[in-house]
C-alpha cells in the first residue's frame, strides 16, 4: 500500500503559510480571527480559516483498571487532569475520546463506593465524549455490564457487535437508516456511529444543525468476540476483519451520505497492525484511526516516555509513527494513533483540513503525554483534589488486600511484553500452582497449560521480597476456574499451534507451560490459520518441533522433530475454563471436559486462590526454583519455550 504524504498543492502550502504567519500574529498557530483582511489577500481572495478546518483529539486505551498510580505515574487523578488540560488548549475544536478496555476484572473492579463500583466512578471523572467498546467490559458478565453503560456519560460505539437479548439489549441503540444523534444531545448505551459538532450545535424546530463542522464516528471491536473475551453470552460480534471492513464501511457511508466529511474510527482491534490491515482490505472515507487493544505505544523518537518505555516495534521504518500515514482506498490521507493504557499515557493529535473535509496537515505538538509528575509542571496545572479523594477512599477501601501471603527470593515476572513472548518465572510458577492445587485434592494430571495474557502484573520486587494478596489479584485479575480436561496428543499440539499463531508479536494467547513439560517451537515454521468462524483449523501449523511431559517419572514424547508420534493417545491436563471454551483460540475442536474443580463444598477453586496455596505451602520454598529464564538457551527445568535458531 501507498502510504499518506499529507502533501500538497505549492498554491495550498503558502496559503497554509500565510494561515500560520496570521495566526501567530495573533498569538496561537491556528488562530483566525483578526487581521482577516490581510489573510484574505495572501490566501487568493478567500479566508483560510473558513476554507480549513481543525479538530484536535486527546485520546486514550486500555486503562482496564489500573485507577491508582504506581511508581509516580498514572492513576485516575493525575490522568483525569491531564487529559481535561490537553483538551483545554482548544476546548472548542477538541473531542476526548477513548478505544476501549474501559475496565476490566480485577482488585478494583469488585469495589463499591456509594453503592457504585469504583471503576465507573473513575470513569466518571474523566472528560470523554465517546468510547469504542473494547472486549474486556465483557468479563464480568453482561449484567454488569449493563449497568456500567448505565452510569457512564457518555456512549459506547461499535459497528460490529449486536446483542440479541439479555440486560444489555436495552441499551443497544439500531439506529440503521436513521439519521445519526448528536453526542451534544446526551446520548447512552452502544450504537454503531454518531456524530459530533466542532462549533456550535443549533436546534431550528426541532432539527439540528451544526454552525461548524461535523465530525462522524464509527466504533469497532474485535471480531470473534467469544475467543477473546470471557463471558459474553448474548452478544454477536463478526468472525473476521473482511467482516469488519464491511460492517465500518456501511457506517461511513451513512455518514458521508448526511454530508459529514470527517470521520473518526474508534477501533478496538487488538493491535494497531489490525487496523491498517483494514485499510490494506480497502476501506475507505475515514480520515483519523484511533487504535485500541494492544497497548501500542506509538511515539515518535524524540517524544518523552516514561522512564523503560520505549516506542512500539510498530514504529520501526516508519517516518512518522504518531501518527502512523496511510492512504484509504480512495487515495485521500488516513492518520493512525494509539497509546499504551493501564492511565499511563493520553495522546494529543492536532489535524488541519481542507475544505472536503481530507487531512491537510499535522500540528507540530501532537505526541503522546506520559501520566506523571513532569507532565503536570509542564502543562502548569495541580491534580483536582476530588481525583486526590477517589484516590484516598480506593487506598482505604483496598487495605485488607496489603497481607503478606508469601515472600519470594526472585520477582516474578508478569510484564506485559515478556510473559506474551517467552516463558517467564510467573508464567511457570502460576501453571504449577494449578498442578499443585489439583493434586493436593487427588486428582491426578500429566502437566499444566495456560495463556499468557491473563497474567497482568508481576509479582514481589527486584531482589525478593514480600508478595501481598493485592499483588494476586492484580496479576491474575479474571480469576478463571480451575479445569482439568483429558485429550488427546493431536489437540494437545493444535492448542499450543493455536498459542503460537503471531509469536513474538506480544499476542495473548502465548502459552505457558508447567516444569515438567518442555515446548521448543520454530518462529518461522507454518503458522496454523483458522476457519472463518474460528472455531476449528483449516490448516495444520508446523510450529511445535519438540514437546514432551513427566508422567510417573518417565519421559513421554508428544512431538520429536516436528512429527506427531502417536496422536491418539490421551493426556490429562489443568488449565482455565476460559481456554477450554475456545478462549484465545486454544482448543479448536472437541475437548472432553473431565471435571471443574471445586473443592469448597461445591465452590469453584479459582486461580487466585490456587497460586495463593501454593505460595503458602512448603512445596514453595520462596520461590528458590524459580529464577526467571533467560530468553534463550538451554531449557531450564525442562519448561521452556526455546525458539530454534
Amino acid at each position: 500500500m501507498r502510504r499518506g504524504r499529507l502533501e500538497e498543492p505549492k498554491a495550498a502550502l503558502t496559503r497554509w503559510r500565510w494561515s500560520r504567519v496570521c495566526g501567530r500574529l495573533l498569538g496561537g498557530v491556528w488562530t483566525w480571527t483578526a487581521l482577516s483582511l490581510l489573510c484574505t489577500l495572501a490566501c487568493g481572495g478567500e479566508s483560510c480559516g473558513r476554507r480549513e478546518r481543525v479538530l484536535y483529539l486527546v485520546h486514550a486505551s486500555d486503562m482496564e483498571g489500573e485507577i491508582l498510580s504506581h511508581d509516580g505515574a498514572g492513576g485516575v487523578a493525575r490522568f483525569s487532569t491531564v487529559a481535561r488540560a490537553l483538551a483545554a488548549k482548544a476546548p472548542d475544536r477538541t473531542l476526548v475520546v477513548a478505544a476501549g478496555d474501559l475496565f476490566m476484572p480485577g482488585a478494583f473492579l469488585r469495589l463499591r463506593l456509594d453503592d457504585i463500583p469504583a471503576v465507573a466512578l473513575a470513569l466518571r471523572a474523566l472528560p470523554l465524549d465517546v468510547s469504542a467498546l473494547g472486549n474486556h467490559e465483557f468479563d464480568s458478565g453482561e449484567a454488569f455490564l449493563a449497568e456500567m453503560v448505565g452510569l457512564l456519560p457518555f456512549p459506547y460505539l461499535s459497528a460490529t457487535v449486536t446483542f440479541e437479548a439479555g440486560p444489555m439489549a436495552r441499551w443497544n441503540v439500531a439506529i440503521e437508516g436513521d439519521e445519526t444523534p448528536w453526542i451534544e444531545e446526551g446520548l447512552r448505551g452502544v450504537l454503531p456511529r454518531a456524530k459530533r459538532c466542532i462549533g456550535r450545535l443549533v436546534d431550528e424546530g426541532g432539527a439540528k444543525r451544526c454552525e461548524g463542522f461535523a465530525v462522524g464516528l464509527v466504533g469497532a471491536t474485535t471480531a470473534g468476540l467469544e475467543t477473546v473475551a470471557s463471558v459474553a453470552p448474548t452478544a454477536r460480534s463478526l468472525p473476521d476483519l473482511p467482516a469488519v471492513r464491511d460492517a465500518v464501511q456501511a457506517q461511513v457511508d451513512r455518514l458521508e451520505e448526511e454530508g459529514v466529511d470527517v470521520v473518526v474510527l474508534l477501533s478496538h482491534l487488538q493491535g494497531v497492525h489490525r487496523e491498517l490491515e483494514l485499510l490494506e482490505l480497502g476501506l475507505r472515507g475515514v480520515d483519523v484511526i484511533v487504535a485500541g487493544g494492544g497497548d501500542d505505544r506509538l511515539a515518535q523518537p524524540a517524544h518523552r516516555l516514561l522512564p523503560g518505555d520505549h516506542p512500539s516495534p510498530h514504529c520501526a521504518g516508519e517516518r512518522s509513527c504518531y501518527p502512523l500515514l496511510r492512504e484509504g482506498a480512495d487515495g485521500a490521507p488516513v492518520v493512525v494513533v494509539a497509546t499504551d493504557g493501564q492511565y499511563r499515557y493520553v495522546g494529543r493529535l492536532g489535524l488541519r483540513f481542507d475544505a472536503r473535509g481530507r487531512v491537510k496537515g499535522i500540528a507540530a505538538d501532537s505526541r503522546p503525554w506520559p501520566v506523571d509528575d513532569r507532565t503536570l509542571e509542564e502543562l502548569g496545572v495541580e491534580v483536582a483534589e476530588e481525583g486526590r479523594a477517589l484516590e484516598a477512599r480506593l487506598h482505604a477501601a483496598l487495605a485488607p488486600g496489603r497481607e503478606i501471603v508469601a515472600h519470594a527470593r526472585h520477582r516474578l515476572n508478569g510484564e506485559r511484553e515478556d510473559v506474551r513472548n517467552r516463558e517467564t518465572n510467573l508464567g511457570v510458577a502460576s501453571v504449577d500452582a494449578l498442578v499443585w492445587a489439583v493434586e493436593a485434592l487427588g486428582v491426578e494430571v500429566d502437566l499444566g497449560l495456560r495463556n499468557g495474557g491473563s497474567i497482568r502484573a508481576s509479582l514481589g520486587e527486584a531482589g525478593g521480597g514480600p508478595i501481598r494478596r493485592s499483588d494476586v489479584e492484580a496479576s491474575l485479575p479474571f480469576d478463571d476456574a480451575v479445569v482439568v480436561v483429558q485429550t488427546t496428543h493431536r489437540m494437545l499440539k493444535e492448542t499450543l499451534e493455536a498459542g503460537l499463531r503471531e509469536v513474538g508479536t506480544g499476542r495473548g494467547w502465548f502459552p505457558q507451560l508447567s516444569s515438567g513439560a518442555l515446548l521448543v517451537y520454530d518462529a518461522a515454521g507454518p503458522e496454523q490459520v483458522r476457519t472463518a468462524d474460528g472455531r476449528g483449523v483449516a490448516r495444520e501449523g508446523g510450529r511445535v518441533r519438540e514437546l514432551r511431559f513427566v508422567r510417573g517419572g518417565e519421559v513421554v514424547e508428544v512431538v520429536a522433530d516436528g512429527v506427531l508420534l502417536d496422536p491418539d493417545a490421551t493426556v490429562r491436563l489443568v488449565t482455565l475454563d476460559y481456554l477450554t471454551r475456545g478462549g484465545d483460540g486454544y482448543f479448536p475442536s472437541n475437548v472432553a471436559k473431565f471435571s471443574v474443580v471445586a473443592p469448597r463444598g461445591g465452590q469453584r477453586l479459582g486461580e487466585r486462590e490456587a497460586l495463593i496455596d501454593f505460595l503458602r505451602s512448603e512445596a514453595w520454598g520462596e520461590g528458590a526454583a524459580y529464577p526467571d529464564p533467560p530468553t534463550k538457551g538451554v531449557p531450564r527445568r525442562g519448561a521452556m519455550q526455546v525458539e530454534r535458531q
